[in-house]
């Protein structure tokens, strides 16, 4: 079986080790078909004494960006659409307001990108095109302050008096929740002389593992719940200090978490703790930030001339792990020792594999990263699979990922076929080449049976996922059977 880029080896939680496979800085390789041009957001050429670190020594000046003079306003709908044009133009992003006017000429994306977004809200905008960049710190010279809006929490919800074991009445509930949401969840907390135990109701019967994510640093602890396409969080500064390791559970088709917390010291809490940021809030998990923890790097090696496997490892203080078909975003700085994981994000959902009989993989290049995980879950975890076939396209064969290993499992699982196709093949090449054509899919997505239940999964070059959706829709292929993976 293939090596997995596993999250967590835990089922539970707190205990064993934790280790993350995740591709390198230079990953993809410069000569990978991941390097190809796409047809996404280009570069624009900047004016001379326009570049990065001229914008950072801009805003490390003391000059005033915001035209503010250092003040934070609040900001309403009206005010911010009057602040729509070049030399005046303001954007708001997760709710906090930005002049961009003195970026504009900083720009890598051009000033028409900025402008599409001028005197509105750009969340949207900015994650279709760069949601992993650190805009906060980019930007924080030209904050302006924050959207006025309606609460998320009553003003009340600071009243030690109004909480019942860290649990809001239902009157209380976080008023974020749109009706065709999911039904709100809510939490509770219990102690015993030497553990706290956390418990969250999600009103949901298809949460795993996968679906949270728990953080404890200093004394604040974060658990985040992805509920369909919602995120709970429950952020508290907690009263009590508590050990490192804790554990994590869930109860099967109760949708209940279990969280069970160490005490340092056998005493009885009278609070679970003090509120942080956004917490008890459900949000749509488009409108909430990337949150990122440290890892450490602990290992690397060669997987192609151009490919390293890093392994990382999560502290010991965190419960992550990546669900089937999602990814996560890194931050890292250069030659250091960590690097900063995101919470898992992603649209794929298990669900996608119900009665699935026939499974076809389209992978281009690091394309294939994704793939890793459906593969195993499909030969290992669907009972009604009948076949998996790969087809995995690359420039060179030295370019291919893992070729031996999916060799092997071809010879081992006889459900199980991989089509290598070159773009450029050397002389003596004797399987497919080519780019993704109607001649290559037709021939490749044969079924097993005439109504087999199909899924095909495509990842690649922006440029390669794009002409080999229309292709499939081309040969009649439904949108539900068809899932493409972006990042």
């Amino acid at each position: 079986m293939l090596p997995l880029p596993a999250m967590d080896s835990r089922q539970g939680a707190g205990q064993g080790s934790r280790m993350l496979n995740v591709p390198s800085q230079s990953f993809p390789g410069p000569r990978s078909q991941q390097r190809v041009a796409s047809g996404g957001r280009s570069k624009v050429p900047l004016k001379q004494g326009r570049s990065l670190m001229d914008w950072i020594r801009l805003t490390k000046s003391g000059k005033d960006l915001t035209g503010l003079k250092g003040r934070l306003i609040e900001v309403t709908e009206e005010e911010l659409k009057k602040h729509n044009k070049k030399d005046d133009c303001w954007i708001c992003i997760r709710g906090f307001v930005y002049n961009v006017s003195p970026y504009m000429e900083y720009h890598p994306g051009g000033e028409e990108e900025l402008m599409r977004a001028a005197g509105s809200d750009g969340t949207d905008l900015f994650d279709q095109v760069h949601r992993w960049v650190n805009y906060e710190s980019m930007l924080k010279e030209c904050l302006v302050g924050r959207m006025a809006i309606k609460p998320a929490l009553p003003k009340d919800y600071r009243e030690e008096k109004k909480v019942l074991n860290g649990m809001l009445p239902k009157s209380q509930v976080t008023d974020t929740l749109a009706r065709e949401g999911p039904s709100s969840p809510s939490y509770d907390w219990f102690q015993t002389d030497s553990l706290v135990t956390i418990v969250v109701y999600t009103k949901q019967k298809d949460i795993s593992l996968g679906s949270i994510t728990v953080d404890h640093q200093g004394d604040s602890f974060r658990v985040e719940t992805i509920i369909k396409d919602y995120s709970y969080l429950i952020h508290i500064g907690l009263s009590h200090e508590i050990q490192e390791d804790f554990s994590v559970q869930v109860v099967e088709n109760g949708g209940k978490i279990e969280i069970v917390l160490k005490k340092k010291e056998s005493t009885t809490w009278k609070s679970l703790g003090c509120p942080l940021e956004n917490h008890n809030s459900l949000l749509p998990k488009k409108d909430t930030d990337l949150y990122y923890r440290k890892c450490q790097l602990i290992s690397k090696e060669d997987v192609t001339h151009d490919t390293k496997l890093f392994s990382v490892m999560l502290p010991p203080s965190t419960h992550l792990q990546v669900p089937v078909g999602q990814h996560v975003y890194l931050k890292l700085t250069i030659a250091g020792d960590y690097v900063s994981v995101s919470n898992p994000e992603g649209s794929f959902k298990i669900s996608q594999f119900q009665e699935m009989e026939d499974l076809f993989l389209l992978a281009a290049g690091t394309g294939f990263t994704p793939m890793v995980k459906v593969l195993h879950y499909a030969l290992t975890g669907i009972p009604s699979l009948r076949k998996v076939k790969l087809m995995f396209f690359n420039k060179t064969e030295d370019d291919i990922i893992w070729r031996s290993q999916l060799e092997k499992l071809a010879l081992k699982d006889k459900r199980f076929d991989v089509e290598f196709v070159l773009s450029a093949p050397p002389s003596e090449w004797s399987g497919k080449q080519g780019y993704i054509s109607p001649a290559l899919l037709s021939e490749f997505l044969k079924k097993s049976l005439e109504k087999s239940k199909v899924l095909i999964c495509i990842c690649g070059p922006t440029p390669f996922t794009e002409q080999g959706m229309k292709l499939l829709h081309d040969l009649n292929f439904s949108k539900d059977e068809i899932h493409s993976f972006t990042a």
